[in-house]
């Protein structure tokens, strides 16, 4: 947990524009192809207007501790799913 919370701390001082298009290896942050998951739905818990929006994940830690997916809305990130395993990706 407090890996998670240092983290989210750490992703919440980068930039919209550097978060969505950063290339950067210790970040991780990329859109979700949902085609290419264990979810090819998207994020069905979600009303349609919010499942049309983008996905995002970010790792937490180095393939050690799993990603942090959700989505962005207003330059805000809303945590949809904690995936400690990342078992988004088989």
């Amino acid at each position: 947990m407090e890996k998670l919370l240092l983290r989210l701390k750490d992703v919440s001082t980068i930039k919209y524009d550097e978060f969505t298009s950063s290339k950067s290896p210790s970040l991780r942050a990329h859109k979700i192809n949902w085609s290419k998951t264990t979810e090819p739905q998207g994020f069905t818990c979600l009303n349609l207007e919010l499942r049309e929006l983008s996905a995002f994940q970010f790792e937490i830690s180095a393939n050690e501790y799993g990603r942090v997916h959700g989505f962005l809305n207003n330059r805000i990130f809303y945590i949809v799913w904690l995936d400690p395993h990342h078992n988004l990706y088989s």
